[in-house]
């Protein structure tokens, strides 16, 4: 059996709080995640490296059991001796089935689990979250935009602001096409944002980053956000979104019509600076 009718068969299994999974949802899922990168030479995962080297994920893992521990300390040994930051993207359906205790026992750190979460972007479930017009929100394609960004990233909190922002530019230089970053304003204020990402020739868009300033949240700004960028994928011809949601925002996308799909958690193994 080849290996997308294994991911087929294995889709067919998932079950995950009393839901099924729809299969060929579930196969499209890994299609993006297998067009992200690069796969290795035994085709067991795939990678994906920053331009400049210094980041590298593995968005995608179909591994066999008994080669598992050898084929991390593969991956490990390559990013100690390259120097560049490991991220292991694990999702709930990926195999084996005890791939992050493995992570966690060769020194990845496990971050925050999220919800992986699709909506079809039909009229009907666009109309659930309104067109956001009592919102200004603009969609910021040069890189001086960005700094408006880097502002709401700061008063919440996250860490590494400016290489984030300089990676943003670079995917806006380089692939403006596969990226968009909407902002959204109060009297001026940039208060809010989130990106959608928009692989070539597939068709799904990634939502990803919404954030919103803690001086202006209960505002209905995420939802709007959300809104935004759902349209625009829709005007570009995607036939589904997806997102990867923490708990703070997967009752709200379930509540506006997303369904569940599976699970997502990074591993991941910092470089010493």
């Amino acid at each position: 059996m080849d290996k997308e009718n294994q991911a087929l068969e294995k889709a067919k299994m998932v079950y995950e709080t009393g839901e099924i999974i729809r299969t060929d949802i579930l196969a499209g899922l890994d299609a993006e995640r297998r067009s992200l990168g690069v796969p290795s030479a035994s085709g067991d995962v795939v990678v994906d490296r920053s331009t400049d080297g210094s980041e590298c994920r593995i968005v995608f893992a179909s591994l066999p059991p008994e080669e598992t521990d050898n084929l991390i300390r593969r991956e490990l040994d390559a990013a100690v001796s390259g120097g560049y930051s490991l991220e292991w993207k694990y999702y709930g359906h990926d195999t084996p089935i005890d791939l992050p205790e493995r992570l966690v026992a060769a020194g990845f750190e496990a971050e925050d689990e999220e919800e992986v979460l699709v909506l079809p972007l039909d009229e009907a479930s666009l109309a659930a979250f309104g067109d956001g017009g009592e919102h200004k929100i603009r969609i910021v394609r040069e890189e001086r935009d960005l700094e408006d960004y880097a502002e709401v990233s700061r008063e919440i909190g996250r860490h590494n602001v400016e290489e984030e922002r300089r990676a943003l530019a670079l995917k806006l230089k380089e692939n403006p096409d596969e990226m968009s970053i909407h902002i959204a304003y109060v009297d001026g204020e940039p208060v809010a944002c989130g990106r959608v990402y928009f692989r070539p020739g597939g068709p799904y868009a990634e939502l990803a980053g919404g954030r919103t300033k803690t001086t202006h949240r209960r505002r209905g700004l995420f939802t709007a956000l959300v809104a935004s960028r759902l349209q625009e994928a829709r005007d570009r011809g995607r036939t589904h979104a997806f997102v990867d949601a923490l708990p703070t925002s997967a009752p709200i996308l379930r509540k506006q019509g997303f369904q569940f799909v599976t699970r997502t958690q990074p591993f991941v193994l910092e470089q010493p600076r």
